[in-house]
């Protein structure tokens, strides 16, 4: 057993103390990615463990209830309970007795600002960017050039200058970006899990 000690006494490391088969453990991380995460807010450290803020939705206290059970039999020493919040529609999620930097809540990342997630999105954006300027400011002229004749197409030729391809891949990026912010998370529906959250 992994324990770590502070003022506040000792504190365990849940995948320390877990009490599952490493079958098991998967499917458990897999409901818990799946049905509790995408909820998270925030976490932090309490005086003897861990919380975190949820955003409330229905359906929402009945799968902590699930998962507070299931905990209960993979790792009695940690006690999960849920609180009251202080926010309006959200929910409160506390373990106690738990190290707060045990590594494996580092898979709570929490849903508005969670670095890969984001990191993700710029990734995206930047890409939608690169390509909106290669057909506005590249594939578009010459197109028009090949069906309607230079001289035709001569207004569109202009296209081509560096701070116009810059200017359409920051604003169709800037774009993207947007819209991949304001899209909400979807997430499958697995089987029920066989237990909860820390394993």
């Amino acid at each position: 057993m992994t324990t770590q000690s502070d003022t506040s006494g000792a504190r365990l490391d849940p995948a320390a103390i877990c009490t599952l088969p490493p079958s098991e453990i998967g499917e458990r991380l897999r409901w818990i990615r799946n049905e509790i995460l995408p909820h998270a807010i925030r976490s932090e450290p309490i005086e003897d463990g861990i919380a975190w803020e949820l955003a409330d939705e229905p359906g929402l206290a009945a799968k902590l209830d699930r998962l507070i059970e299931l905990e209960r039999t993979c790792c009695s020493e940690i006690a999960f309970e849920q609180a009251p919040s202080t926010t309006p529609g959200q929910r409160r999620l506390e373990a106690h007795g738990a190290d707060p930097n045990a590594a494996i809540f580092k898979l709570s990342g929490e849903a508005p600002g969670e670095p890969a997630r984001l990191g993700r999105q710029l990734a995206k954006a930047s890409g939608w960017g690169a390509l909106t300027a290669l057909l506005v400011c590249c594939l578009l002229p010459i197109g028009l050039v090949a069906l309607l004749g230079a001289a035709a197409a001569a207004p569109f030729t202009g296209l081509d200058q560096p701070l116009f391809i810059i200017a359409i891949a920051a604003l169709s990026g800037a774009a993207a970006f947007a819209w991949q912010r304001r899209k909400p998370k979807t997430s499958p529906r697995p089987s029920a899990p066989s237990c909860g959250l820390d394993c």
